[in-house]
């Protein structure tokens, strides 16, 4: 740790002054080819809670230059609410930043994902639409054996409401036990971007929210998931 209360520091054997040392410490930093700080911005919403314009991801201190701000769900539908931002990993040594952003009507909710890399200096989402519900599960996978960046993974519950027929058939809720569609995604040095690689439906139910506070499927699915993997030859 670096005590801004003396007067010199030791780098490595050499005793410098501490204007010194900051010097060579952002000269350093700005050599490493770090992305520049991002600042999240949230939408804005009505009286009832409601997001009426999108939330954004924004590259440096200040102005709207350079953002990332996701497409609306549907038109007025915009994802404005809890936006979130974090590094999950790297691409040619440049940050991978998950980008979050929720819509929201009232009676449940979609989240838009983005993974964002920064080139020429404006961020680039190298995902194809990924928009999941409440009742759903997202992971980051790091398994080499696949890929040498992050992996990743969702589940999402399946159900038809309209005819209120539910995956087994069956007469469900919104919120009772569902089948749950997974979908693994992985980075395609070939196009140099996020691409789906396998798709399936669980022959299992799991519980969904009135049972339960968060959904887990992944974690029972795990070995079949990796199966198919190896099956479909996937590998970096």
């Amino acid at each position: 740790m670096i005590s801004l209360n003396r007067k010199r520091l030791r780098l490595g054997q050499i005793l410098l002054p501490l204007p010194v040392l900051l010097i060579l410490i952002a000269v350093s930093c700005a050599n490493s080819g770090a992305q520049a700080p991002y600042r999240v911005l949230q939408g804005s919403v009505n009286s009832d809670g409601f997001p009426t314009t999108a939330a954004s991801i924004c590259l440096g201190d200040a102005g709207s230059a350079h953002c990332y701000t996701p497409s609306d769900y549907q038109p007025k539908a915009p994802f404005g609410l809890n936006a979130k931002a974090v590094d999950i990993g790297q691409l040619n040594g440049i940050p991978l930043t998950l980008f979050t952003a929720i819509f929201s009507a009232g009676a449940g909710e979609i989240t838009n994902y983005a993974l964002l890399t920064v080139k020429d200096g404006d961020f680039v989402n190298l995902l194809p639409k990924l928009q999941l519900t409440n009742q759903s599960e997202f992971a980051v996978w790091n398994l080499s054996e696949f890929s040498n960046l992050p992996i990743l993974v969702t589940a999402d519950f399946l159900w038809d409401p309209y005819h209120q027929l539910g995956s087994n058939n069956e007469l469900e809720s919104h919120y009772g036990p569902h089948r749950y569609t997974i979908r693994v995604l992985l980075y395609d040095p070939a196009t140099s971007r996020y691409a789906e690689c396998l798709h399936f439906d669980t022959d299992r139910t799991y519980p969904g929210l009135n049972n339960v506070d968060a959904v887990k499927v992944l974690t029972p699915e795990r070995k079949h998931i990796l199966a198919r993997l190896r099956k479909e030859g996937v590998h970096p």
